[in-house]
């Protein structure tokens, strides 16, 4: 099994627990709810596989970076609504699997989601390294039957995981969501999710990255070009590149091998999310991009 080039000792850039409920969020959780609920729709048996599977569910303060993501969409939903649109679907379940009257007061993780959109039945396999993280996540998901848990490097481990995986399910889907702590992350993460492409034959792999240019994404895409990956990225940018701040300018999501229906999903819920998240009003942008590859 290959090492991880992680630093443990490294403070996380991009930590769950400060940034729950902000757009990027919000984009990475849409998009996982559509690609989750069109691979069950095709395949009888669904195992889902992450990297950094974080605490499961955050507490929301009064004021943060919610406010300029689930805050603006909290009261779409509740019942109402299109249940067939991503954004009302994801909505609903933020609230049902979350809590909050007048505003989001708890963020369900990716974990949730992956549970709620795939039923009790379905195999879960959670990775995360980080200790308090993983006793949190454990109080939630430690009697759930068919939840594996486990305590260290998801990165690492992802090609053997989902090999596993695959012997075990019909259909797959892995996410990658690191903290993004290095500059190397942009090499180190790519080479992970491309030997993963490489060793499996029917996963979906979903990598969430942060944008505050398109320097770094454009490398990443560039590299795995040249592995030899097929690939699609869906950007949603909320704040325009040329503004400099502390917070997100938004996200993408890179994905290998999506699901028939989930890209046109995809584009109609960026348009919808741009709209309401944007930091200035009408100003945002999407990018869907695909490439071909051997793997």
């Amino acid at each position: 099994m290959p090492r991880s080039r992680y630093q443990p000792e490294a403070m996380p850039d991009y930590g769950h627990r400060f940034h729950a409920g902000n757009v990027g969020d919000v984009w990475k959780h849409c998009a996982l709810v559509v690609v989750l609920r069109h691979v069950a729709a095709a395949a009888a048996r669904v195992a889902y596989v992450e990297t950094h599977a974080g605490e499961g569910s955050y507490a929301l303060a009064s004021t943060g970076e919610w406010s300029e993501g689930i805050g603006r969409l909290w009261a779409l939903a509740d019942g109402a609504g299109d249940a067939d649109d991503p954004v009302s679907h994801y909505v609903t379940l933020c609230r049902r699997l979350g809590a909050g009257a007048g505003r989001p007061e708890r963020y369900p993780g990716s974990p949730a989601f992956a549970r709620a959109v795939l039923g009790p039945q379905a195999p879960l396999v959670l990775h995360e390294r980080d200790a308090p993280a993983f006793a949190r996540l454990r109080e939630l998901f430690g009697d759930d039957a068919r939840t594996r848990l486990v305590h260290g490097d998801g990165l690492a481990a992802l090609a053997e995981t989902i090999r596993r995986a695959e012997s075990e399910a019909d259909a797959v889907v892995a996410l990658i969501d690191p903290p993004w702590t290095q500059k190397a992350d942009w090499i180190v993460v790519p080479e992970a999710l491309a030997r993963a492409a490489r060793v499996s034959t029917r996963t979906c792999m979903l990598l969430w990255y942060p944008v505050k240019s398109l320097t770094r994404p454009n490398a990443m895409i560039a590299r795995l070009r040249g592995a030899g990956i097929a690939g699609t990225i869906a950007e949603l940018i909320t704040t325009p590149l040329d503004e400099r701040r502390r917070r997100l300018n938004g996200s993408g999501m890179l994905i290998v091998r999506p699901p028939a229906g989930a890209l046109e999903d995809l584009g109609a819920a960026a348009a919808r999310l741009g709209a309401r998240c944007a930091t200035r009003e009408g100003v945002w942008s999407s990018r869907l991009q695909s490439w071909d590859g051997e793997a």
